[in-house]
């Protein structure tokens, strides 16, 4: 009897030790700080919408956000915040030959990047389940 409990109690431990140690790459259910940065040149114009999910412990929704903005010889930068989990953004480039970067930033930390004079950027970030 004492032999199976010392088995059963080593077993926890070993379970509770692999549980600690990848934890950290289990997907969390706060709320990251995600900006979307787009920068550009004078005369610029862009347009478009991030949805990002918010999670809970029971259910989740999914939300947008709209982005729009001209650059001008003051202002070449835009950002804006959106909380979520998850987070899928689409910026239209409405002037054409004129180029422009889109970033996306997480908890400050860049995740993704699209630049270029095309119309559309897709940007995303899924964080991966391990």
């Amino acid at each position: 009897m004492k032999k199976r409990s010392a088995i059963v109690i080593f077993l926890a431990l070993v379970i509770l030790v692999a549980g600690l140690a990848i934890s950290p790459h289990i997907r969390s259910w706060k709320n990251a700080e995600f900006t979307v940065k787009v920068i550009g040149t004078e005369g610029t114009e862009f347009e478009g919408f991030c949805t990002h999910e918010v999670k809970y412990v029971i259910g989740s929704r999914t939300e947008a956000t709209d982005m729009e903005g001209e650059m001008t010889a003051d202002k070449n930068t835009f950002e804006f915040a959106v909380p979520g989990i998850e987070i899928s953004c689409i910026i239209n480039n409405k002037t054409p030959g004129n180029s422009i970067t889109v970033i996306l930033l997480k908890d400050g930390t860049e995740v993704n990047r699209a630049e270029g004079a095309e119309y559309d950027y897709y940007l995303d970030y899924y964080p991966s389940v391990t």
